[in-house]
């Protein structure tokens, strides 16, 4: 008559039941680690999402030109502030003209490493607008997750 491995084992001195031990699975057990992926310098980035968030609201820009590089809930805000602001200007005859400014002082900062969080000094003729920009890496590219304009 065989017996089973399992059943010897458990009739040894010392090993049974109480000697046996669950195996604790580990969450990260099977997975691969993915290479990092360098992502380019943020700092020519930062001036250019400024200018055209604010050509964008100012209609001189298609809210569809900053598309990919803003997240799609920046799009979205983005569009509904140009959709009430152009049911506002329905009766204009001439189209906007193009902004003149100038792109002041920028600061930006890391947070937590992958996060840049900066504000661009736009100045206009009118006056000095702060853009609020943060910029997150989403499909190994820097994407603009919040925009204010203050």
């Amino acid at each position: 008559m065989a017996i089973h491995k399992a059943a010897k084992l458990s009739l040894l001195p010392g090993i049974g039941a109480k000697a046996k031990r669950k195996r604790v699975m580990d969450p990260f057990e099977g997975m691969v680690e993915l290479p990092k992926v360098d992502l380019p310098d943020p700092a020519p980035l930062l001036p250019a999402i400024a200018t055209m968030v604010i050509e964008v609201i100012s209609g001189t820009r298609s809210v569809d030109q900053v598309a990919n590089l803003v997240s799609d809930q920046v799009y979205e805000k983005l569009r509904g502030r140009i959709s009430a602001k152009q049911a506002a200007t329905a009766t204009a005859i001439r189209p906007p003209l193009m902004p003149k400014f100038v792109v002041g002082k920028i600061r930006s900062e890391s947070p937590i490493k992958g996060v840049v969080e900066s504000v661009v000094l736009v100045t206009t003729q009118a006056r000095t607008r702060a853009v609020a920009i943060r910029l997150e890496p989403v499909h190994d590219k820097w994407r603009a997750t919040s925009i204010s304009v203050l």
